[in-house]
């Protein structure tokens, strides 16, 4: 990971978020394509699962690094330059944001079926 510092930070978790949203999209298109699975089986297909895994590992990824990013804001032995502490908190958010986003869309597959 990125020190908490870095200004990559201020871009890096809906940066994340928006590469999962195209790759997931794309894949589903794909897969769906490729071999679609009988509309039949509702929600619980092996194309649900993956897109369901890959989901809750980016989403853990994205609340790790915000919990970082908030932790070295936080620190009790801080540096002491208040925009590196600025650029923490608002890494911090802006990773929360980004694993909401990726947890609430990718929450979806519990409920649709993948091939409508």
């Amino acid at each position: 990971m990125l020190s908490p510092y870095h200004p990559l930070q201020l871009a890096l978790g809906l940066t994340i978020w928006i590469t999962w949203f195209a790759l997931m999209y794309g894949a589903l298109g794909i897969a769906c394509e490729v071999a679609p699975p009988p509309i039949e089986q509702g929600s619980f297909t092996w194309i649900n699962v993956a897109l369901l895994l890959t989901t809750l590992a980016i989403t853990g990824l994205l609340f790790y690094w915000a919990h970082q990013c908030w932790r070295a804001a936080h620190a009790v032995n801080k540096p002491k330059d208040p925009s590196r502490t600025f650029i923490a908190n608002l890494g911090a958010s802006i990773n929360l944001v980004g694993a909401i986003a990726t947890l609430s869309l990718g929450l979806m597959v519990l409920l649709l079926p993948p091939c409508l």
